[in-house]
């Protein structure tokens, strides 16, 4: 109910400002006219008085006039008279309390109302009426009255209209609380509902808004929205039933694909070793051979039979390529124990290794095995393209890098580059260098299954190859290890 909170209070600031308006102008009014009659009374009064006292002092003297001003004091006790002198020289008692500058008008035979402070008893209406005994009259009336009265009634008017403010916004507070109940607040929670149900997934367009203003229109317009989202929703879900199924048809096309070159693969690696197994048999079989013969032909038998072994152990270790057992491995020795070994290999192709290894090349978490096998891969196939001999560099470094399937992941890699100075790998060939089977090599020279068993490794150690090459200038294989990885 926080909406109605905010509503009320910007009620009751408006009806507060619109109260405190016409309780102004309606207390300024009502000051003036109880002034105004006060004065009425108070002039009304004077004259009747300046009657009687100019009527006794035709009679009877001054006496009388003073005795009939005693006897009105004694009955009236809001209203006090006097007798004054309007003389500059009049003393008390007879000298008027206001001066005389503020009633000039009275020596002019008009009366004159004023209101003033008196000694500290509070403010009183004075007000003078002239006794016309003849031209040279210089006497008046004096009659003062308290305005307490003002002030009770300033602050009787005062408590009612706060009274009535109160009750006012009372009312209006329960008024508005049962409306805003029913014309709003009720209205707001089914869309709250529905807006939630939305956020769940149900389309359905069942919000109905018993009314007939702006939430009905609102509610109509959601509705409408729903049976969009699901007409929407309903052909997003048929089409992407049909890019599965034609996903689905892509990757069958692709594993049958695959399924061929590697078929044509096995034919074509398996052919060599079969054929001269096949041939050796049936020279054996035909009894026309040497003793001597006969046994190099088993010889020629026994190592096409190692090949054909040797084809389909790395065809296991691709298919069931076990998880990796790491351990904290310096790469820098494992790439020398690597060079070590294939010395005699680089050695007869006339090939020069040369290690480059930066600063701060830290120890990582590798099974040394795979990363042995991935090395001596990479450093082969380099020995291999340079036909003619050459420099093969082999280069360690620390690099900040983005993971190309990670793009919001960034760690710190070792990049171990394996560079040749061979005839490179032509673009067409770039893309597929990694599968099952495919060789640039000549016939007899590779399985087709090395670099695809490199790939898998350092996927299983959660880094990635990259590969860069020229023809005719030679090829870079980058191995990316991951060193800490990092958000």
């Amino acid at each position: 109910m926080k909406l109605f909170y905010k509503v009320y209070l910007f009620l009751i600031l408006v009806l507060g400002l619109i109260l405190a308006g016409a309780g102004w102008i309606s207390y300024n009014r009502e000051v003036s006219l109880f002034n105004y009659d006060m004065e009425k009374d108070a002039i009304l009064v004077g004259k009747a008085m300046s009657g009687l006292i100019e009527h006794a002092l035709r009679e009877s003297g001054r006496d009388t006039a003073l005795k009939l001003i005693r006897d009105a004091n004694s009955r009236e006790h809001d209203i006090h008279i006097r007798w004054v002198d309007l003389n500059p020289s009049a003393t008390a008692p007879y000298a008027p309390t206001v001066p005389l500058r503020k009633i000039e008008g009275v020596l002019q035979g008009k009366a004159a109302s004023v209101t003033m402070n008196k000694n500290g008893d509070g403010v009183f209406r004075f007000t003078y009426v002239p006794i016309m005994m003849d031209t040279s009259s210089r006497s008046a009336i004096e009659l003062s009255e308290s305005l307490s009265v003002l002030k009770k009634y300033i602050h009787n008017s005062a408590l009612h209209l706060i009274a009535m403010t109160v009750l006012l916004l009372l009312a209006s507070g329960v008024l508005l609380w049962f409306q805003f109940q029913r014309w709003i607040h009720q209205p707001l929670i089914q869309f709250i509902d529905k807006s939630h149900r939305i956020g769940q997934g149900d389309l359905t367009p069942d919000l109905v808004v018993k009314s007939r203003d702006e939430f009905a229109e609102l509610g109509n317009t959601l509705n409408s929205m729903c049976r969009e989202l699901h007409e929407s929703w309903e052909a997003f879900r048929v089409e992407n039933e049909r890019r599965i199924e034609a996903i689905e048809q892509l990757r069958h096309t692709e594993r049958l694909a695959t399924l061929g070159r590697l078929s044509a693969g096995m034919a074509h690696e398996f052919g060599t070793p079969l054929n001269v197994i096949s041939g050796r048999s049936k020279l054996i079989r035909s009894g026309e051979l040497e003793p001597v013969e006969v046994i190099e032909s088993a010889r020629i038998i026994e190592e096409q039979t190692g090949k054909i072994t040797a084809i389909m152990q790395s065809l296991l270790d691709f298919a069931r390529r076990r998880k990796p057992n790491r351990s904290s491995q310096d790469m820098e020795a494992a790439v020398q124990r690597v060079i070590e070994m294939l010395a005699p290999m680089a050695s007869k192709a006339k090939v020069v290794f040369q290690v480059i290894k930066h600063e701060n090349v830290p120890l990582i978490s590798v099974d040394p095995l795979q990363m042995q096998q991935v090395l001596t891969n990479l450093v082969i196939n380099g020995i291999q393209a340079m036909v003619g001999g050459g420099r093969l560099e082999v280069e360690l470094e620390l690099l900040s890098k983005r993971h190309p399937e990670k793009k919001d992941w960034t760690g710190d890699y070792l990049a171990i580059s394996i560079r040749d100075g061979g005839r490179g790998i032509p673009p067409e060939h770039l893309e597929h260098i990694f599968e099952p089977f495919f060789s640039t090599k000549d016939v007899g020279k590779g399985t087709g299954l090395g670099l695809s068993i490199v790939y898998g490794i350092v996927q299983e150690h959660g880094g990635w190859i990259e590969v860069e090459s020229t023809q005719g200038k030679g090829t870079c294989f980058r191995v990316y290890l991951p060193v800490e990885e990092s958000r």
